[in-house]
């Protein structure tokens, strides 16, 4: 049996690691004085002062701070950094924390709040200055010291529990609970009556049942809102999902009772303070559209879309997501560097003589894009390196032996994001969910202190493939091209060899049913790889194996894995003396752990090899003395050991999917089944509406994304990946080669080739589908190609000749009136081209419009090109080489042969825009935003 022969032999003998004394280099600072000033902001921690200026946001370091008599002060715990937003530049500081305990003698830290500030004195005092401080003792001694140092005109101490909803109320943009339906708001539509039609009139009568369908619809919602229950948080936070801005909820809160306002529906939660489930809040908000829509609708009115949300507003509804992405997921210390293991930090190459910036893991360093201020600057004492994952402490005890029990998981920032918004891989090799989860025991033995640690990673499938996000259960769909999966699939596996050592895949997804598709795409991956000294691919079908709740069946995995236990082995590091450190064994590879999200299955399974390594840990340490069985002979471990692994899990879970992982599997009761249920409702809501808003976040505070991100949300309910568009370009640049190499004669010079979105029907311009086709120009022709992007093929083209074309027409081409940038001008911009068709007398066209500004497959003007042009600039210069390339051959001397009118009129685009396409617009923005 593999744990005896562990049991009974000797450590390997030791290397001794010198321990030299650290150069001095300037200390983290632990707690900062925040000055909200009326022209500047400043950072006070000791002697050490930083002036951020409102306007620019540049911060500059300064010798002292004269405040004026309008200074407020401020205790903050850290900055996570600054961002600017679409109408203002905002500061993020830590203003709760919680201490979870220390490690190898620092403490660690999570995040419990953030405030997000606009550097605004005024909006930034209304957020500020509502609250009281919560402190505990070590933080109430540094108050009253600070409040001394202060003197009596400046003392100020206001409290640093901030609530997302905080900081919408500094924008002034909420309106008053009595003028919700009459003041504007940025979910709100507005009703203009034309003249009055007689009610005979068969457009009365249409009007009559559009109103009719309206108000069952109405109210069907309505029944929905009134079946509703509030789901109570456990702790009492405030909703992520109250969104004030659309002026759909109005909250007042008393000393005694909490009461939320829905219409005619009042809700008391005074007895339990909490929160609404999102399906209720989703249900409201639907019903608070339709409200708005058929109350006011006439017979005869029309809906006029205006601009639904303007920059601050935006602004509020961002800094609200950022304000409750911080919260209860993010970690840190002021003297320790919790993204890196603790055998990497004895690895050659590591210095641990500089500030703690600068030894951070850059994969597991979530907030390095918002400081880059003060990174740029080198303000080492400010720059503070926030990670996401979790980490739990335990003291712990098993006879006379005590020690601490410590689990600290690293989510990867690298293709970060959530569940169905990023799966598998990215073009360089990065997978989604990707976890470092390092289990580390410390003792003291006889005067010798004792670490072992040991290192699991899970990440998704490292193929490319997706799911959709509307469903329970979606099917996975592999995407791109073999040579594009075993380039990304190669670069992912060197990366990770180079990192870990040799890496042992587990696959816990089915090998039939659903899940397969990729299950054997990821096996078919590693047997292509060909690297078997490096990787071992082990298959578990976990549903299939522990059908029933046969749970015990992880053991026959584990037993599988025996002696890859043995090859891979663990960190143990022994510390005599403040002078030297030894290294009894190191970890030579790593188990690789993955289901479909890398949630619940992988969780259970890497708690089941994590217990294997701690039962043989504790035996060579001394702690434990049973070989069979190991520590669940002791019941108060077993028990913090299980739920150390379960808040784990829980935590992943609800940075990745948004809820705590699912219990049924491993509680084997009803309950845990019904809890199951319920938890897989509220994901595929997440997954639905809120993760499309909260992903776009996530990429732009990890500076993925310009800030346009949030204007494409808004237009698309969704934002492209980072760097598609880059893709987009290649692939572009790609299918413009294949085609002119296939379709353009031996004796035709090209001149130029580009991509258009043009109607899937011929002789149409407004249709039913689009297709993006390639456009070829020669000196004798004009090709359009219908292009295979996945296939990469041409599957039929058309050859005009110049002398062919009887003229080109330009102008605005509008499909849509749903949004401001689908009616801009240069933002919507197309041509048509006339020619005479080969053996007819009459006149035919093709019509051709650039994409969507703000889409992942935007034009950029030509092939591949990198400069972002507008839609008119990028017509205009395709239609001036063609209309040149026509002149050369003596075509295009007619003074009309180029017409400048529009193709789609923004009147003709509204009237072709039907009020319940309007309305179903304005009900995605009440869900997604």
């Amino acid at each position: 049996m593999f744990l005896l022969k562990k049991a009974t032999s000797r450590p390997p003998k030791p290397v001794v690691t010198p321990v030299i004394p650290a150069i001095p280099i300037q200390p983290l600072h632990k707690k900062i004085t925040l000055v909200i000033d009326k022209n500047v902001f400043v950072l006070i921690a000791g002697k050490d002062f930083l002036e951020i200026e409102l306007k620019t946001g540049n911060i500059t370091r300064k010798d002292k701070h004269d405040p004026s008599q309008d200074a407020k002060y401020y205790c903050v715990f850290g900055i996570v950094g600054m961002l600017r937003l679409l109408s203002a530049q905002y500061i993020i500081v830590i203003t709760d924390r919680k201490d979870l305990g220390k490690i190898q003698g620092k403490s660690v830290y999570m995040i419990k709040r953030v405030a997000v500030l606009p550097l605004n004195y005024e909006d930034a005092l209304k957020i500020l200055d509502k609250h009281h401080w919560p402190v505990d003792g070590e933080d109430q001694v540094t108050a009253d010291i600070f409040l001394e140092d202060l003197g009596e005109g400046h003392k100020r101490y206001v409290s640093n529990t901030i609530t997302e909803t905080d900081v919408e109320e500094a924008t002034n943009s909420l309106p008053s609970t009595s003028t919700i339906l009459d003041s504007p708001s940025p979910l709100s539509i507005s009703i203009i009556p034309p003249p009055p039609i007689p009610p005979s009139s068969p457009e009365s009568q249409s009007n009559k049942r559009q109103q009719s369908l309206l108000s069952k619809m109405k109210s069907a919602i309505a029944e929905l809102n009134r079946r509703r229950s509030p789901s109570l948080s456990s702790n009492g936070s405030d909703s992520e999902y109250d969104d004030k801005e659309g002026g759909f909820t109005s909250v007042s809160t008393t000393n005694e009772s909490t009461l939320i306002s829905t219409g005619d529906n009042n809700i008391d939660i005074s007895k339990s303070p909490g929160k609404l489930s999102p399906l209720s809040t989703a249900a409201k908000r639907v019903s608070e559209v339709w409200d708005g829509i058929t109350s006011d609708y006439g017979s005869t009115k029309t809906i006029n879309i205006k601009d639904p949300i303007d920059n601050k507003v935006m602004d509020a509804r961002v800094a609200r997501e950022i304000a409750s992405f911080f919260r209860d997921a993010f970690f840190y210390s002021y003297e320790l560097d919790i993204t890196r293991s603790l055998q990497q930090k004895h690895e050659k190459g590591f210095k641990e003589d500089l500030p703690l910036w600068k030894q951070a893991d850059k994969k597991f360093w979530w907030n390095e894009h918002m400081l880059k201020g003060f990174i740029e600057l080198e303000l080492d004492g400010w720059i503070l390196p926030i990670m996401q994952g979790y980490v739990q402490i335990e003291k712990c005890q098993i006879d006379e032996r005590s020690f601490d029990f410590i689990l600290i998981s690293r989510r990867s920032r690298e293709r970060a994001g959530l569940r169905y918004q990023r799966r598998g891989i990215n073009e360089d090799g990065d997978v989604a969910n990707f976890v470092e989860t390092e289990q580390i025991l410390s003792i003291e033995i006889e005067e010798i202190s004792h670490v072992v640690s040991f290192l699991q990673i899970r990440g998704s499938i490292p193929l490319f493939w997706s799911q959709s996000p509307y469903g329970l259960k979606p099917k996975p769909v592999l995407e791109r091209s073999d040579d594009d999966n075993s380039l990304a699939f190669k670069k992912h596996f060197d990366k990770l060899i180079g990192m870990y050592g040799s890496i042992n895949c587990i696959n816990l997804t089915e090998i039939i049913n659903r899940e397969a598709i990729v299950g054997r795409a990821y096996r078919e991956a590693i047997n292509s790889y060909k690297d078997d000294t490096n990787i071992e691919y082990i298959e578990f079908d976990f549903h299939k194996e522990c059908k029933g709740m046969r749970y015990e069946n992880i053991l026959k995995l584990v037993e599988i894995l025996e002696r890859n236990f043995s090859k891979i082995g663990y960190f143990w590091q022994a510390s005599k003396t403040t002078n030297e450190a030894e290294i009894h064994c190191k970890q030579a590879g790593i188990f690789r752990t993955n289901c479909m999200d890398c949630l619940d299955r992988t969780n259970v399974v890497q708690s089941a090899l994590a217990r294997e390594v701690l039962n043989l840990q504790m035996l060579r340490l001394g702690i434990s003395e049973f070989i069979d069985g190991g520590f669940s002979h002791y019941e108060q471990f077993e028990n913090i050991f299980n739920d150390v692994w379960a808040n784990n899990g829980d935590s992943i879970s609800r940075e990745y999917a948004g809820t705590s992982a699912l219990k049924g599997d491993f509680t084997r009761n009803l309950q845990g089944v019904v809890n199951d249920a319920s938890n897989s409702l509220a994901r595929m809501f997440q997954n639905t509406f809120k993760d499309f808003f909260r992903q776009a976040t996530i990429d732009y505070i990890l500076g993925n994304h310009s800030i346009e991100v949030f204007q494409e949300l808004q237009q698309k309910f969704e934002a492209s990946q980072p760097g598609e568009a880059e893709r987009w370009a290649k692939v572009r640049a790609t299918a413009i080669e294949i085609s002119s190499f296939i379709v353009i004669v031996d004796n035709e010079e090209k001149i130029n080739g580009w991509t258009f979105l043009s109607p899937t029907e011929q002789n149409t311009l407004r249709g039913k589908s689009y297709e993006e086709k390639v456009l070829l120009l020669t000196k004798k022709a004009l090709y359009i190609c219908t292009f295979h992007y996945r296939l990469e093929k041409v599957m039929q083209f058309k050859r005009i000749g110049l002398g062919e074309i009887t003229s080109v027409e330009k102008g605005e081409y509008i499909l849509s009136t749903l949004y401001p940038s689908c009616v801009s001008v240069e933002d919507n911009y197309g041509f048509i081209i006339y020619y005479r068709a080969s053996g007819e007398s009459s006149r035919t066209n093709s019509a051709f419009r650039s994409n969507l500004v703000g889409e992942a497959t935007k034009f950029v003007g030509g092939s591949g090109q990198k400069e972002q042009k507008t839609s008119q600039q990028a017509v205009n210069e395709v239609v001036d080489e063609i209309v040149k390339a026509c002149y050369e051959i003596g075509n295009a001397d007619d003074v009309d042969f180029v017409i400048e009118r529009p193709i789609i009129s923004l009147e003709e685009a509204n009237k072709n825009t039907g009020i319940m396409t309007k309305v179903g617009f304005k009900v995605k923005q009440a869900l997604w935003l």
